[in-house]
């Protein structure tokens, strides 16, 4: 959980104007939402319909091109039947009139241009024909020696005709046709223009796939093996062209002429009038986005305005200025949060004394007492009763070497001086470790580690501070000779194990102590102890950290011990 901010961080905050904000930006979604869900819907009925009229339409078309490209065949066909009925009739016998003849019947066909007359044995007799720019081959095309007509093709396209000349049931000759290919392309335009408005939206595909090239998506899509449908199907799609625009068209197969018409347009050119309902919408969601955004501006500033004087009163109680009053006058529950606010200011200001006798108790208590105990006397939590349980702990006793002859040679106040202030310091350092002092012993500090935080290592705790009373010791050696002409080097004994902690004494006078074998145990290794020596039991050695080095003195004899006692040395 993040702390809260000290009393003097709180500043004006932001939170009012984003509560408009928020207002702002409900309000807004709320009057956009269904705008946008309604501009969704009518999007996509709209464009099934577009898709429907773009189908009907394209069909349309297809069906006329259509009709106009089976028109230019079928009249070339006629007309070249025709001509070559006439040539081969031996009832005329003027040539002359044949030809005329002839020529008027190929003068029905616009697409044919004029034909090549060729004999029963292939050669070349001459041609006739309807426009000046007809071209003929002088030699039989391949495949043109036919018993009934046909169409040559060439690169996947018919581009010419043949009939047999027929005499008597005898073939005496035949009629190649120049066919004007150029003629389709301008019915295609005509079709194209007249439903389209563009003279490129209709494309006449070959029904033969050739080697090289790329086939129309459409006919791709249509195709079944090698060429394209049988049946004069139609089909409408979308797709992607070549270079990546989004097409919609429709393809029809004309399979009597190996031929197939495609109609295609861009997407953006059929749905023209879906992109202006899009804009159109789009316009109106921000039109009422921004009519809804502003009324929410409105209603979050006077739901803000009470809000911000409950936050000012807030700031002010946090400046412990008691005396301020609410000024929100709503009639909601907004006035009722001011008032609880201002009963709050009166509680706390009516608790002011009290907590200021509790922290003057704490403090006072903490000299003597592991912080967890005073803070518990100071609430009214602890137990005063005689008596106490047992606890594992370790237990410390720090003794001034040499401290009875110095106090022989200077005076009582120079002597309490000199405690003091190593008192001070040997105290600072048993508080940084987790310790409780509990008690002075004339020269001697007994403290005791494990009392409050169990999580700790109560053993690893007295050691470091075994060490570091050394240290700040050895480095205060000549301030204090100096100042007393005396500078105190400590031995020390340290013991683990269990002992009876709590309250020890009568009902009118009691202290907070611990009591039991590891404590006389403790004070026997500090009696024993030389100056800037350490001196633990065999369980502190068992249970004391990595990186501790100690040595074993062998066995000793402690008073009041029956049996000798292994003694450790903390090697510094």
């Amino acid at each position: 959980m993040r702390p809260p901010r000290p009393v003097h961080e709180y500043t004006r905050r932001p939170l009012v104007r984003s509560l408009r904000a928020k207002w702002a930006l409900a309000t807004a979604g709320a009057g956009l939402l269904p705008v946008l869900v309604l501009a969704a819907l009518t999007v996509s009925i709209q464009r099934r319909g577009l898709e429907a009229a773009e189908r009907e339409l394209e069909l349309a078309a297809i069906d006329q091109a259509s009709s106009s490209v089976e028109g230019v065949f079928a009249a070339a066909e006629e007309a070249v039947a025709a001509a070559a009925a006439i040539l081969a009739d031996d009832r005329l016998r003027d040539e002359d009139a044949k030809l005329d003849l002839a020529r008027r019947a190929l003068a029905r066909a616009e697409a044919v241009r004029g034909v090549a007359v060729f004999d029963a044995l292939g050669a070349y007799v001459g041609a006739i024909a309807r426009q000046e720019d007809a071209v003929f081959q002088r030699t039989m095309p391949e495949g043109a020696r036919v018993a009934t007509p046909r169409w040559i093709v060439e690169g996947g396209r018919a581009t010419r005709h043949v009939a047999p000349l027929i005499a008597d049931g005898a073939t005496t000759g035949w009629l190649v046709a120049d066919f004007d290919q150029d003629l389709l392309a301008r019915r295609l335009e005509d079709v194209s223009r007249a439903r389209f408005a563009r003279p490129d939206r209709l494309v006449l595909v070959d029904g033969v796939r050739r080697s090289s090239g790329v086939d129309h998506p459409l006919v791709a899509r249509a195709r079944r093996g090698d060429a394209l449908p049988a049946t004069a199907m139609a089909m409408t799609s979308s797709y992607t062209s070549v270079s990546g625009e989004a097409m919609v068209g429709s393809l029809r197969g004309m399979p009597s002429r190996g031929l197939a018409l495609v109609v295609e347009r861009p997407e953006a050119e059929a749905f023209r009038t879906l992109s202006t309902t899009r804009r159109a919408l789009m316009a109106l969601a921000a039109a009422v986005a921004l009519v809804a955004g502003g009324i929410g501006l409105l209603l979050g500033r006077r739901a803000a305005r009470p809000i911000e004087q409950l936050s000012q009163l807030a700031r002010a109680y946090g400046k412990r200025r008691f005396e301020a009053k609410s000024e929100v006058r709503t009639g909601d529950e907004l006035e009722s949060l001011g008032e609880d606010l201002e009963r709050m200011a009166g509680a706390l200001l009516g608790s002011e004394a009290e907590i200021a006798r509790r922290a003057a108790v704490e403090a006072g208590l903490a000299r003597y007492l592991p912080a967890e105990l005073a803070a518990a006397v100071a609430r009214g939590e602890a137990d005063f009763a005689l008596g106490g349980r047992r606890k594992r702990v370790t237990v410390l006793f720090a003794d001034v070497a040499a401290f009875t002859s110095f106090a022989e040679r200077t005076s009582p106040e120079r002597v309490v001086g000199l405690l003091n202030e190593l008192f001070a310091m040997l105290s600072e350092v048993v508080f940084t470790n987790g310790g409780m002092v509990d008690k002075f012993l004339g020269d001697c500090v007994m403290a005791v580690f494990g009392v409050g935080d169990t999580t700790r290592d109560h053993v690893a705790d007295a050691l470091r501070a075994a060490s570091a009373m050394h240290r700040f010791v050895g480095s205060s050696a000549a301030l204090f000779e100096a100042a007393y002409g005396f500078a105190p080097q400590l031995g020390i004994g340290v013991a683990t194990g269990e002992a009876l902690l709590g309250n020890l004494g009568s009902d009118t006078r009691m202290e907070f102590t611990v009591v039991g074998d590891t404590v006389n145990v403790a004070s026997r290794l500090e009696g024993l102890a030389l100056p800037k020596q350490t001196l633990v039991t065999p369980e502190v050695a068992a249970a004391s950290p990595g990186g501790v080095e100690l040595a074993s003195l062998g066995t000793h004899v402690l008073r009041g011990k029956a049996a000798p006692v292994e003694i450790f040395e903390v090697v510094p």
